[in-house]
């Protein structure tokens, strides 16, 4: 993995844990049982609002590598795979101890059309798409380029705020056309951004200050007894979408120097997905918490560090079973490369392939 990439592999990490807890606190229901103006509740809702850029920077992390680069249909089949492999595993295992309906087994085999792992779906609808994002991107004078990011910004988080209606079709930063707006937005970074170390030390100056202000927000809400208290926590709030922008951009101009532990950080950063895939399954989310007991701790004094703690232990079991399911998968692999469909399966990604290969030649000839 070249050496430019680190940093990000290393922001994928952190965004992963930050999801792991998050989900901790949620799932395992600590949040729900702290009493309000504890030091519990304070430090739950100081995790949550630093945490609230995991989900858009892992977005942008995709984003930002697809933009200007091929389209890989193996690359495509490769993560479908991968979420069908856990979804059709984690069922039958499921299905061995408690009972399951039909509805389970359709969920299991078709796990990105079903919204078995919500991410998981958005993010496939988003990868499809993503070339077409880079021509755009492409093609887009930096003045077009600020003039559409300020426009979606407008649509898909601002009109949200203040009216908080579905109109564009944002409502929790959870859609397709989020998703492509961060892509856009990583994209932008990308190709009209030059690596400047002032930009390392506003970004992060710019992510503190968000995430206080998405704290500050949460405080206010309570205090003058709003509905949606954790509006603000959503990810296309305008306050999330500062601190995430705000910290890729920190990430984008870290300064950053090859070292010993370059390889283990790709190697873990490459078992991230599979860790949300394992622990966040809707059949086993609830049960690996109280296996902790979470709930219990969120009475006592400890109940904050030992969902951090919790968080830890099922991201480094579940980072383990993802290397051991992509070590079977290489062992596995020149076997498969043998059969018929290994064979539809190239030729179904040639194709693929071949439709953006085809307009770049078509773009060539044109001009």
């Amino acid at each position: 993995m070249k050496k430019r990439e680190m940093k990000f592999e290393l922001l994928r990490i952190l965004c992963m844990y930050m999801i792991v807890v998050g989900h901790c606190l949620f799932h395992g229901r600590v949040t729900a049982k702290l009493g309000y103006g504890t030091m519990n509740y304070l430090a739950s809702y100081l995790i949550q609002s630093f945490s609230v850029v995991h989900v858009n920077c892992f977005v942008m992390i995709a984003g930002y590598f697809s933009i200007g680069r091929d389209f890989r249909a193996e690359k495509f089949l490769r993560f479908w795979k991968q979420v069908a492999f856990y979804s059709v595993l984690i069922f039958l295992v499921y299905a061995l101890f408690a009972p399951v309906t039909g509805k389970d087994l359709v969920q299991a085999v078709f796990p990105i059309s079903s919204r078995t792992y919500w991410f998981a779906s958005v993010y496939a609808g988003m990868t499809i798409l993503m070339p077409f994002v880079g021509m755009l991107a492409a093609r887009l004078t930096k003045r077009q380029y600020r003039y559409l990011l300020a426009v979606l910004a407008v649509f898909f988080s601002l009109n949200h705020m203040i009216f908080r209606v579905n109109t564009y079709g944002t409502y929790e930063g959870r859609e397709l056309g989020w998703f492509l707006f961060l892509g856009l937005l990583a994209g932008y970074m990308k190709i009209h951004t030059k690596e400047d170390k002032r930009y390392f030390r506003y970004g992060l100056a710019g992510y503190v200050l968000g995430s206080l202000a998405v704290l500050a927000s949460v405080y206010l809400s309570v205090e003058t007894r709003q509905e949606n208290i954790g509006y603000f926590l959503n990810y296309n709030s305008p306050l999330a979408l500062f601190a995430t922008a705000s910290l890729f951009l920190c990430v984008k101009n870290l300064p950053w120097k090859e070292s010993r532990l370059d390889r283990w950080i790709g190697r873990i950063a490459g078992a991230a997905f599979g860790v949300y895939l394992i622990h966040d399954n809707y059949l086993l989310r609830y049960h690996v918490w109280d296996l902790f007991r979470a709930s219990k701790v969120a009475l006592t004094h400890a109940a904050v560090p030992y969902a951090a703690l919790a968080a830890a232990v099922v991201y480094v079991v579940c980072t383990c079973l993802e290397l051991l399911r992509q070590k079977l998968f290489a062992l596995a692999g020149p076997v498969y490369e043998r059969t018929g469909l290994y064979g539809i399966e190239q030729r179904i990604c040639r194709a693929w392939d071949g439709i953006f290969r085809k307009e770049k030649a078509d773009g060539r000839k044109d001009g």
